[in-house]
């Protein structure tokens, strides 16, 4: 059995930190330069822990600064956006023993249930997979694919509030 927590990064223990902190870095799909304090400044950060308590994954809504957001969305090629999505949903990470479990839907369906009022962006691989499954939570791709800088492109998605919005098919 495997449940979920959303806390702010205040609430959280230095250890429940640290150990997101490994579990996003093992995921390799995030610079790990100044990680520490972009965990800490998020607004909510999700832990899906086994009954035993060993932490299995791991997703976040972010507040990036205005100079990333803008830097984000000039790369995909629509910079009169950016002011506009204040939040950013990201690391999701599922541990590998756990992984091919739908873990990754849950964290991200439970994380933009808590943001369903607001506009929320977010950046992934450009891949077919992934481009199904950011439909399936309400993101549209913006703008075009742009290098991820670590050797795969990247697409922006955008998600505005809907009334009635049914998460996940």
């Amino acid at each position: 059995m495997v449940s979920s927590s959303i806390l702010s990064p205040a609430d959280c223990t230095l250890q429940a930190l640290a150990d997101f902190e490994k579990l996003v870095i093992e995921a390799g799909t995030v610079n790990p330069q100044g990680l520490t304090q972009r965990i800490r400044d998020a607004s909510r950060l999700l832990f899906l822990r086994e009954s035993n308590g060993q932490l299995v994954g791991v997703g976040g809504l972010k507040h990036p600064l205005l100079s990333y957001r803008t830097r984000v969305f000039a790369k995909a090629g629509i910079t009169a956006l950016s002011d506009e999505y204040r939040i950013e949903l990201g690391w999701v990470a599922v541990a590998k023993s756990h992984q091919g479990r739908g873990l990754s839907r849950r964290i991200i369906g439970e994380l933009i249930s808590s943001a369903a009022n607001q506009n929320v962006f977010a950046t992934t691989r450009a891949d077919a997979r992934a481009m199904r499954f950011a439909a399936d939570y309400g993101f549209k791709p913006a703008g075009k694919a742009y290098p991820s800088g670590r050797g795969y492109d990247l697409v922006l998605y955008l998600r505005n509030p809907e009334p009635n919005n049914q998460l996940g098919r």
